[in-house]
């Protein structure tokens, strides 16, 4: 792995200015919050904008008032994500609290694509419905709203994701992007469900609140604003609360962290709509539900454990695979043994641990189509690349660092070429950031007092620290010889070093006096004794 390390240049201003410690002003520095961001993050204030700010929320509410009172058959279109389909959940319940019943659907990946589709919305006409209300989907559903409005239906569009310069001709929209007056625009699709939710019941409620919470962590959305306030405060009632829906995806032994929603929780409910043929990720809607059946909570948080595991075996058998076509300079593989909703995670793989672009595709022989999605690193956008090769394509989309597309036979060579001639003469950055810290940082004060920044996440990182030049007292080999465990000796501090998996190293550092090394700070309190702790992620 390389590193782009990042030296602090202005941190003894902010301790002046903030009267704050060493660690925490550097950490502050690397993030270079501007002035009102970083005093929202150092004060206690929660921050939450109301419904009422976003432009069409009246027109929105008086549309679903009048199918409530004229008991219109209302349906909630989500999405197959973790975010899609707990927007969904917080909606029908919602709606369930005020004595609605409605229809809903999750969308399957393949069946249906991604969206709003002309031909579901052709079957809710059929059954009599007259409102769709989309979550974390919509603003692209030209030819579904079309057909929507051709056959007397309503659709009120809530989504997050960005949008061209036109928009479908749909009853109202809810989006912050289309809000002058909503002042934070990087909301999931889930937390702009909830307040639609929370304007429908006219009260906040706890339970719809954490869920919202999740789909901020799930979709990666930067935990600044009022989306740290949620994820912050939703935390303290998740641990508090102890939700039985949570608790049984979460697991034993486990607490609620922003860690633990993004790689225990989240993973969990995203393989639904990554292995749909497995089970219908619709069960889930009724899995999150308040009134969900204690035998059917069992049984649905089971399968998530099995079809998470599979979806991982999957992925790992996958993605050796994929090794064996790596080159120096990216990945460029397909097959059509490789599961098309799996692409994507094969992919994030290659370019974290190589720092390169990926380009992963499944092939449909009978479609002659081969389905892909990349992901690259700073140096290299693929919206500019895509955009300016896009007679490559039958379709793409995404931003500069993640995106999905799909070539047919006749591109499957020439856009391999393409790829191998836009990348000559790049060079490509890395994207992992490493603060350099010294001595003269760590104390046990300085490392809590970093939790006046958490909850850490997308755009408020936890920061992973270099320290150069160790002191190394002591390797030991822990659990067998599994893990690797330092005793390191500062002239003025101590503290512990581990790198888990990594005990085969012992041999090749044991008799190292001094080393550089990359990771995490902790406080490990044990008898009510703290000491500081180094998380390891690499030796460099």
């Amino acid at each position: 792995m390389e590193y782009k390390i990042i030296e602090p240049k202005k941190y003894q201003d902010i301790q002046n200015q903030y009267q704050v410690n060493s660690l925490l002003a550097k950490v502050i520095d690397i993030h270079e919050y501007d002035q009102e961001t970083l005093q929202t993050l150092l004060s206690p204030r929660l921050i939450y904008h109301d419904f009422s700010l976003f432009e069409e929320a009246d027109m929105t509410l008086e549309r679903i008032h009048e199918a409530i009172e004229n008991e219109e058959k209302i349906c909630i279109y989500g999405d197959y994500d973790c975010d899609g389909i707990l927007a969904t959940t917080i909606l029908v319940q919602a709606f369930a609290e005020l004595g609605v019943q409605v229809g809903y659907h999750i969308p399957n990946r393949f069946d249906d694509g991604y969206g709003l589709n002309a031909a579901r919305v052709k079957q809710m006409a059929q059954r009599g419905y007259s409102l769709i209300i989309t979550v974390d989907n919509g603003v692209k559903a030209f030819d579904a709203v079309e057909c929507a409005n051709e056959l007397g239906v309503d659709v009120i569009i809530t989504d997050h994701h960005q949008f061209d310069n036109d928009l479908p001709d749909a009853m109202s929209f809810i989006h912050t992007k289309l809000s002058p007056e909503y002042p934070f625009k990087e909301i999931s699709g889930g937390f702009v469900a909830y307040k639609l939710a929370s304007a429908l019941l006219e009260k906040q409620d706890k339970y719809l609140y954490c869920l919202a919470a999740i789909t901020t962590i799930s979709d990666m959305m930067p935990l600044l604003d009022e989306n740290r306030s949620l994820v912050k405060k939703a935390l303290t009632f998740m641990k508090s609360e102890k939700y039985p829906s949570l608790e049984l995806l979460l697991g034993d032994q486990q607490s609620y962290t922003t860690t633990t929603i993004g790689f225990t929780i989240a993973p969990k409910i995203n393989s639904f709509g990554r292995l749909p043929e497995l089970c219908n990720p619709n069960i889930l809607v009724k899995y999150f539900l308040k009134d969900a059946p204690r035998d059917l909570m069992m049984k649905v948080a089971q399968m998530a454990t099995q079809i998470n595991s599979k979806r991982q075996a999957l992925t790992n058998e996958q993605y050796t695979l994929a090794s064996e076509k790596m080159n120096d300079e990216f990945l460029y593989w397909a097959s059509e043994d490789v599961h098309e909703g799996l692409v994507g995670l094969i992919a994030g793989k290659y370019t974290r641990q190589y720092e390169r672009p990926s380009f992963v595709m499944h092939y449909d022989k009978q479609l002659g189509i081969y389905k892909g999605s990349a992901r690259s690193v700073d140096g290299f956008s693929l919206h500019e690349f895509f955009t300016a090769h896009s007679e490559q394509f039958v379709a793409f989309g995404g931003h500069s660092l993640a995106g999905g597309f799909s070539i047919d036979e006749d591109h499957f060579e020439s856009f391999y070429h393409c790829i191998e001639e836009n990348l000559k003469d790049v060079e490509l950055h890395a994207t992992t950031n490493a603060l350099l810290i010294d001595e003269n940082d760590l104390s046990i004060e300085n490392i809590e007092s970093l939790a006046m920044l958490e909850p850490f996440g997308m755009g408020n990182e936890e920061p992973l620290y270099l320290l150069k030049d160790v002191p190394v007292m002591k390797f030991y080999q822990l659990s067998g010889g599994k893990h690797l465990k330092m005793d390191i000796d500062f002239p003025r501090t101590k503290m512990t070093a581990l790198y888990f998996q990594q005990g085969q190293l012992f041999d090749e550092l044991k008799d190292k006096k001094y080393i550089s090394i990359v990771g995490t700070l902790s406080v490990n309190e044990f008898r009510n004794q703290k000491s500081i702790n180094f998380i390891i992620k690499d030796i460099v």
